[in-house]
């Protein structure tokens, strides 16, 4: 037994070595150390139903594990004022200074993050950094709760909800506004969906967000799995972004 806890300590000590990042982040970035994740939707469990196939949970099967390296994620939706400063001459009918930018296409998200020495998040960046190890339907667990995140009718400035917050504390990825990838929409590995869309240029959107009308809710949208889609130059009144950046080499640690 004695044997025993010097090999429990190392193991205890190598684990958070490996949970902690090897150097400071990021300015406003948060570091998601490497590993796998559960993707996706089980098609055996308890599925929500669609209205459509155009919202249907099938583009988000089969549910299965992903490896990725570390990478560093925006801890906040870009901000209007933050946008400003790469555009200033830019104009957009939605928005305050310290609320989400949205009603942007792809290609200026792209262009923003570029110029920072960043870039957009993959799709599957973007939904371990929500899901968590755990992989959790919503960031705070697999039970639906509105109150959690901003589902309501009006942005919001970044971080005023305390349970919209991810495990590795990135905020806002359940609710406020939806968030441009940078992953074309593709079907999953094993996936038998067949949608006529695949391919065609899509950017995958990640994210629940505000709604306008009442009756335009639906809590499925709200799911940490669901893949919307669009044209990279749509602009839409609840689509934002946050960026990404890839993690050294020597701090691609597994966890």
């Amino acid at each position: 037994m004695k044997r025993l806890i010097p090999l429990i300590l190392l193991a205890g000590w190598l684990t958070a070595c490996e949970a902690a990042s090897p150097s400071p982040s990021p300015p406003d970035m948060v570091w998601i150390p490497a590993g796998t994740f559960t993707q996706g939707l089980d098609p055996t469990g308890e599925l929500p139903s669609f209205i459509s196939d155009r919202t249907s949970s099938k583009n988000a099967q089969p549910q299965h594990e992903m490896f990725l390296d570390a990478f560093y994620m925006d801890i906040h939706e870009v901000s209007y004022a933050e946008f400003l400063q790469f555009r200033p001459q830019a104009k957009y009918p939605e928005g305050r200074f310290n609320q989400p930018i949205r009603a942007i296409s792809w290609y200026e998200a792209d262009a923003y993050c570029l110029w920072l020495g960043k870039r957009l998040p993959t799709e599957f960046e973007w939904e371990k950094a929500a899901r968590g190890r755990a992989g959790h339907r919503y960031v705070w667990g697999n039970e639906f709760q509105k109150e959690n995140a901003n589902f309501g009718k009006t942005v919001q400035p970044t971080g005023q909800y305390p349970n919209d917050v991810s495990e590795f504390e990135v905020f806002d990825l359940n609710g406020n506004v939806s968030e441009w990838t940078a992953s074309g929409y593709l079907p999953y590995p094993g996936s038998t969906f067949k949608d006529p869309n695949f391919g065609q240029g899509y950017k995958v959107i990640r994210g629940g967000a505000i709604n306008k009308r009442e009756h335009g809710f639906l809590k499925e949208f709200a799911l940490l799995a669901y893949r919307n889609f669009a044209p990279p130059q749509m602009r839409s009144w609840d689509t934002g972004f946050r960026c990404a950046r890839s993690a050294p080499k020597a701090s691609k640690t597994a966890s």
